[in-house]
């Protein structure tokens, strides 16, 4: 057994050994995860997210550099495309299977697949996908130099998007906030309990409810909901802005959506429910996707047998 197992990765590395390598990892991941309860990872926040970020990116450079056959198997076409099907199952599952414990079935939450985003597996499998486009993208910038750039583009870009989705997730801040007509709030309040303060404050001046015409028997739907709001700032530089449902208000990195609204005893809405999202590595994410469509755009203008295409 031990020959056979030594033979497997001794030979030609490809496809077989990409899948075992994937596999491994994943399962490495659940072995990790229920060793620590079964529950899902704590991402880092800030700085300790972007210091292990360019440790990565700098190891990835360093290896690029090597002529070794790990090497250019690692950042090949046969790992690239294995790494994303299994990150690709992962993300399928993760939305097929509900993602709240109230809401998924026992045996995914005894299996750990009701947080796949968050959980041990699908790090590992992100992290070998992150592997693999980080030195393909500095193997092809070594070998063929800026002749290679609009390759280089395409695969920066993704890694960008992938690297800021996932080592920027502790940084992400998603909270409610309950405003009452006539009155003013600061403070917002996370799935967890925990409580804050935006940078600004907001009064509720107004809020209306417009609905679909009654039916026989049924009240009428609501249509559209909106809510006037001043913005109160320390510098008395008030604001006034309206929210709307699909009409967010983004102000000092916090971006406000208008979610629901509650009654009041005689009938009438008089307070409204603002999700409260800020997300400071979407910059990132959003100069992650620019590059891959001009990496697009220059491949349509790029003869698509030149010898630099092949792996």
């Amino acid at each position: 057994m031990g020959g056979n197992t030594k033979g497997f990765w001794s030979g030609d590395l490809g496809y077989r050994q990409a899948a075992a390598a994937t596999v491994g990892a994943i399962l490495v991941g659940w072995v990790v995860q229920f060793a620590r309860g079964g529950g899902g990872l704590i991402p880092p926040s800030w700085p300790s997210n972007a210091i292990f970020l360019a440790l990565f990116l700098g190891w990835l450079a360093l290896l690029s550099g090597s002529d070794g056959r790990l090497v250019a198997w690692l950042g090949g076409v046969p790992f690239a495309l294995v790494s994303m099907l299994g990150v690709g199952l992962l993300g399928v599952a993760g939305g097929v299977i509900p993602q709240t414990t109230d809401q998924s079935p026992e045996w995914a939450r005894a299996l750990g697949l009701d947080h796949i985003f968050s959980g041990a597996p699908f790090a590992a499998a992100l992290l070998l996908l992150l592997t693999n486009l980080g030195l393909a993208t500095f193997r092809r910038l070594r070998q063929h130099g800026p002749k290679v750039w609009f390759f280089s583009l395409n695969h920066a870009g993704l890694w960008i998007v992938l690297a800021a989705a996932m080592f920027g997730s502790g940084d992400l801040i998603r909270a409610r906030m309950i405003l009452l007509e006539g009155q003013a709030e600061a403070m917002v309040v996370d799935a967890a309990g925990r409580q804050g303060y935006l940078p600004f404050g907001l009064f509720l001046q107004k809020f209306s409810v417009e609905q679909y015409p009654a039916e026989p028997g049924r009240p009428g739907a609501p249509k559209r909901f909106t809510a006037e709001v001043t913005v109160l700032r320390k510098s008395q530089k008030f604001e006034d802005v309206r929210i709307e449902v699909n009409k967010p208000f983004r102000r000092d990195g916090w971006t406000l959506y208008l979610t629901n609204y509650e009654l009041s005893p005689n009938g009438q809405p008089n307070q409204c429910l603002i999700e409260a999202v800020r997300d400071p590595w979407l910059p990132a994410i959003y100069t992650g996707i620019f590059l891959m469509l001009g990496g697009a755009v220059a491949m349509l203008f790029r003869n698509p047998f030149a010898p630099c295409l092949q792996p």
